[in-house]
């Protein structure tokens, strides 16, 4: 049970040599690509925003078949077209969970209010992989920085809560030094480290563990005591 935590999709080739095991060739992939930035319809979503053969489907793609997945395996889930219960069947059946990156608050509003997800999706006991929104919806409750932020103003915002907030996470970091005093000023107030995934970085979180590795770019950010 974990949760793979990235900036961007890319990203999962640092579980390769180490934890290339943790899937299997025959998994079942569910793929909920929602944080798109504006309303979409069924067709623009699955022939235009995630249509299969063009540059988003085929980036999660190539990550997911390096680890031998099958794309006959993966499915894109469609929030307009299938029924509550149609996808709650397909995430039921599937043993990896993919929620990609974008507006969380557009991908939030979707699992929330419109097909009414959160619970199974809080509760999911597969691997769930989560870039950039889709990494930062797996906390309780998350922060985005103006840099990052859809409305370019700082703010938290509730999640989905698969992790109940053992850290903070800040994606697509910046080493500049007003950026990074920031985080540590969100580390004070918070008491909590604060990790920076860096768009190498990645995190793997052992949800029946609590234990978790930091790999590649990630930097540490533990709140000062005064």
């Amino acid at each position: 049970m974990y949760s793979i935590l990235l900036s961007k999709i890319e990203g999962l080739e640092l579980l390769i040599n180490k934890y290339k095991n943790i899937f299997d060739k025959d998994n079942k992939i569910a793929i909920l690509p929602w944080a798109f930035p504006t309303e979409l319809d069924s067709e623009k979503l699955m022939k235009e925003y995630f249509a299969k053969g063009e540059r988003r489907y085929n980036k999660f793609l190539n990550q997911l078949t390096k680890f031998g997945i099958k794309e006959e395996n993966i499915i894109v889930c469609d929030c307009y077209k299938q029924k509550c219960n149609e996808l709650e069947k397909i995430i039921d059946d599937s043993d990896v969970l993919v929620l990609p990156g974008g507006n969380p608050e557009m991908l939030m509003s979707k699992i929330l209010h419109e097909t009414e997800l959160l619970y199974k999706i809080k509760h999911y006991k597969g691997i769930i992989i989560g870039e950039s929104a889709g990494c930062l919806l797996q906390l309780k409750r998350y922060f985005i920085t103006e840099k990052n932020n859809f409305y370019n103003y700082f703010a938290f915002y509730d999640g989905i809560g698969v992790l109940d907030n053992p850290f903070l996470i800040d994606v697509h970091s910046s080493d500049d030094l007003e950026y990074m005093n920031l985080l540590q000023e969100v580390s004070n107030k918070n008491n909590k480290n604060v990790y920076a995934i860096f768009d190498d970085g990645a995190i793997l979180y052992n949800r029946n563990t609590n234990e978790y590795e930091l790999l590649g770019h990630v930097k540490e950010i533990k709140p000062n005591i005064f």
